[in-house]
């Protein structure tokens, strides 16, 4: 399927759709960042402010990249992967520290090496795949897998993480086969629809964890 072209000021312009729609995650994850930063100061809250706010970097970059993709091709999507990439591992740091508050020196260096073999896959090929295996990696084995054990053992319970992973998780299949349903609402759209639902689900699971926290330390 095509992608929507449009010209303005004489410039021939892609995907308004990926541009309306980067543009609110991008300030819908300054806001949770902004909204974490005043109202939190642990280790946990801390990292999940800085996923919240990489995020709203990259997505804010990965709105022009689309619009302008004709002027800036493949090198214009480098800020926004590359802050993605970033972002993710800010996400796994917290789940290291919500799943091990005493803290996992392996863990944490696990998670250093596979945001540096992400950038030397991106180094080596300009492709969205790295940075898709990048975001599988932290969203199966620091979020989703950790989680379903600990509901299968009893000691969690489906929650707003959770679910937030489930509808992050949507937006790989849909990116990787291409889904197209409509020309104004394509893959990139679909994944973003599925992805402002995740930036809203983990805002309410950080909120839920710090309340929980705060009570147990009462």
């Amino acid at each position: 399927m095509e992608k929507i072209e449009f010209e303005m000021w004489g410039l021939q312009l892609l995907e308004p759709m990926a541009l309306i729609l980067n543009l609110v995650m991008s300030f819908q994850s300054f806001l949770y960042y902004k909204k974490i930063r005043a109202s939190f100061a642990s280790p946990f809250s801390a990292y999940f402010g800085k996923f919240f706010l990489f995020l709203s970097i990259s997505t804010f970059f990965a709105a022009w990249s689309h619009l302008f993709y004709n002027y800036l091709g493949i090198a214009g999507k480098i800020p926004g992967w590359a802050t993605s990439i970033i972002s993710i591992s800010m996400l796994e740091y917290a789940m290291v520290i919500y799943f091990y508050p005493k803290g996992n020196i392996l863990l944490k260096s696990i998670i250093a090496l596979l945001m540096a073999n992400a950038f030397g896959l991106l180094i080596f090929e300009l492709k969205f795949l790295w940075v898709a295996i990048h975001t599988a990696i932290g969203l199966v084995l620091f979020l989703g897998v950790p989680f379903a054990f600990r509901m299968a053992k009893g000691t969690d319970q489906i929650g707003f993480f959770f679910w937030g992973f489930i509808s992050m998780l949507m937006t790989l299949p849909v990116e990787l086969i291409g889904l197209n349903l409509h020309p104004w609402f394509q893959h990139h759209e679909i994944s973003h629809v599925f992805m402002i639902c995740s930036l809203y689900c983990f805002s309410k699971g950080v909120l839920q964890t710090e309340l929980i926290s705060s009570q147990v330390k009462v």
